[in-house]
């Protein structure tokens, strides 16, 4: 049997009902103009093939040619790829002090064990600093009267004096109050602090501050590297003292230049034509320092973010360096050079040049996954009261760093889900479409992409990727350490979860018609939803979304009973309280939502289709029927011959070669009764949108 004998049904008088059909159908399209093509209804078409056939492809095929997605691909940046930022009240590094608030006098007396000392040893500082702020414990018979005097001062205008052990487990000593009030400090107890810091003061105490802020002066123990082998970059270290006075505000701190107009200097070590920084470890060329030297010299002025006072720039505080007790001002082939007003010390000259060196503290997750921050460690904070805890004084700290995360290897399960439902979206548009384009075809293929079996496998493969690595996505979001990999990765998560859920969701609403509107909407949605997504998640994926550690999550320090527990040996983690899929699960119902309500308005909008199969078929169907019923009436024995061509009849079209969707589905010729009429098979397509059959499926 030809093709074309496949489709002839007698029909009345023995006539080709099919090709009559066709016929007819080739007359309509003749008759339109170019201008059916510009209705709404082709236009979501053409976007819903072009976005599942060509436009999504096209873009794995750029990500899997132009990154290393399928090579050696990571999930968060490396070192090579580091980020320097500055934050102002960085919620990573908030914290405070518990029991450490107590009168001024406390912290005079702390200061008090430096005398004339820019620097003194860790030893001495934390035998003594560490002390709680009971009165009982000091005796303050060694303070001038003077001293006292301000220390009553300080206390009756709320000026905050903190000591003790923080909850980062370091000891220090900090006064929190006015530019005069810390400038007091200074001139009462003589200390030895860098001169940029008084001037610094001076300026503020004028009013000539580029903003109003309060000011602070503090100690805390701080690292130091130094040479120990000619030419070698692997420096020791060690821990020692010294002061840091600071705005609460970094935006406010006044542009003080460090030269000889500020301070004079003087040689303090001849080195013969060496260069004691010709060799140094790269993390010295991190931040700026306030003496001349072969380290390469960094900016201190800073791109500000999020500030309170809106500037656009900031001032980074400058690292030191050290030679026998002293503030370094230049190091090069002559010699070391010191500040003019200060005496060697023979107990540090011992360890030679010491430079100031940055804190790495890492923030990791409970999988011991780590991102790495070398900070500025100048700390430099706003200190902050709870009413809740008025025992307690919190510090959010103003954050310098640079930052990297641990080497994660990329999992590709996301993008070959893509690509499965990709592929299988071309198999069904070849299968329904191969010989002929419309409307109602693609709102067939449509349906067949959306309640394909495999919906279930895909939903099931992306809620386990998101499950397992959902604290690694939302670190490297919240750090704004993703890789351009992981992006696309979590682009094709949501595109994969939302789309699959949503189609299970409608699937098992009991909602089986082929509800063609819905269909070419929600297909249509998934470019610019997936476009959108991308492009937000790019445009943000080096930006820290605190927000996600401020509310869904919780900072925890190994000095704490429960970072003890979840920490292990990292200095702190984050536990998040919420997993990724509940976000991505809220964000497909709404989805699903706007799709919904879009349908109903495309089809309320859309005029009344007449489809001539159903046209076709009812009149057919009608007099086929009629004749049937005639023919019975007047020549009983032609019933039992139809009953047998009947059976010879459902033979042939099951040997029609059609397949089981062109049969069922688009339509396929069958005889309903010995040469009188023909049924035109249209289950997919009833006028009503009734029910599919599940051989459509």
């Amino acid at each position: 049997m030809t093709k074309g004998e496949k489709y002839k049904v007698e029909a009345g008088g023995g006539g080709d009902w099919a090709t009559e059909y066709y016929a007819e159908q080739r007359r309509q399209r003749d008759q339109q103009n170019w201008m059916v093509l510009f209705k709404p209804s082709v236009f979501g078409a053409v976007l819903a093939v072009l976005g599942r056939i060509v436009v999504w492809p096209l873009a794995l095929l750029i990500v899997f040619t132009s990154t290393s997605y399928l090579s050696h691909a990571n999930v968060l940046k490396l070192v090579d790829e580091s980020i320097y930022a500055f934050t102002e009240q960085d919620p990573v590094m908030a914290g405070g002090c518990s029991g450490c608030l107590g009168l001024n006098k406390v912290c005079l007396i702390k200061y008090s064990i430096f005398a004339q000392d820019a620097i003194i040893g860790a030893t001495v500082f934390k035998s003594f600093a560490g002390r709680k702020p009971d009165l009982s414990l000091y005796d303050f018979s060694t303070l001038s009267q003077e001293a006292l005097d301000l220390g009553e001062k300080l206390d009756a205008k709320g000026v905050y004096c903190q000591s003790g052990v923080n909850e980062w487990g370091s000891m220090t000593a900090g006064i929190a109050g006015s530019a005069q009030d810390i400038l007091d400090v200074v001139n009462t107890l003589d200390l030895n602090i860098a001169p940029q810091f008084r001037r610094e003061l001076e300026i503020a105490v004028a009013g000539k501050a580029p903003c109003e802020s309060g000011w602070n002066i503090y100690t805390i123990t701080r690292l130091f590297l130094y040479p120990t082998v000619k030419g070698s970059a692997n420096f020791a270290s060690i821990p020692g003292i010294d002061f840091n006075v600071f705005p609460d505000y970094t935006e406010c701190r006044p542009d003080v230049a460090v030269d000889d107009s500020l301070v004079g200097s003087k040689l303090a070590l001849a080195t013969n034509g060496e260069d004691p920084l010709a060799v140094f470890p790269d993390l010295l060329t991190l931040f700026p320092y306030n003496f001349d030297s072969s380290i390469p010299r960094v900016e201190r002025s800073f791109p500000a973010g999020t500030t309170k006072y809106g500037f656009d720039t900031v001032l980074q505080p400058l690292f030191k360096g050290y030679y026998g007790g002293c503030r370094v001002r230049v190091v090069n082939t002559t010699g070391v050079y010191i500040e003019n007003t200060c005496e060697v010390s023979k107990r540090w000259s011992s360890y030679g040049l010491m430079i100031h060196s940055p804190d790495d503290i890492p923030m990791c997750s409970t999988g011991d996954v780590c991102i790495h921050n070398y900070y500025n460690s100048i700390w430099e904070w706003v200190n902050y009261i709870d009413a809740d805890n008025p025992t307690r004084i919190g510090m959010n700290l103003n954050t310098f760093r640079s930052r990297y995360g641990d080497t994660v290897a990329l999992s590709v399960l996301p993008g070959i889900v893509v690509m499965q439902m990709l592929i299988m979206g071309m198999i069904s548009l070849y299968q329904v479409m191969s010989h002929k384009r419309s409307v109602l075809l693609t709102q067939i293929w449509a349906y067949r992409c959306q309640n394909g079996r495999m919906q279930v496998v895909y939903l099931a493969q992306i809620t386990y990727h998101l499950v397992y690595n959902s604290d690694l996505y939302m670190l490297g979001l919240a750090t704004g350490m993703l890789t351009i990999e992981s992006v696309m990765n979590l682009t094709c998560c949501i595109f994969a979860f939302s789309y699959a859920f949503v189609n299970l969701a409608k699937a098992r609403s009991g909602d089986q018609q082929l509800d063609r509107h819905f269909r070419l909407t929600w297909e249509t949605m998934q470019i610019v939803i997936t476009s959108v997504v991308a492009a937000v998640l790019l445009s943000v994926r080096q930006t820290p979304l605190e927000f996600i550690n401020a509310n869904y999550g919780e900072i925890l320090r190994k000095t704490s009973a429960r970072g003890a527990k979840y920490c292990g040996l990292n200095d702190s983690c984050v536990v998040y309280k919420t997993n990724l899929i509940v976000f991505i699960t809220i964000f497909s119902v709404g989805l699903g939502v706007v799709a919904a309500v879009s349908s109903l308005i495309v089809k309320r909008l859309s005029p009344k289709v007449k489809s001539a199969v159903r046209s076709a078929r009812m009149s057919l169907s009608a007099q086929g029927s009629f004749k049937q019923s005639t023919n019975a009436m007047s020549n009983p024995s032609a019933a039992v011959a139809h009953a047998k061509d009947t059976v010879i009849k459902k033979k042939s079209v099951n040997e029609d070669g059609l397949t089981s969707f062109e049969r069922n589905c688009i339509g396929g010729p069958s005889a309903s009764s010995s040469g009188t009429a023909t049924t035109w098979r249209t289950s997919c397509t009833r006028a009503s949108d009734a029910r599919p059959s599940r051989r459509c499926c």
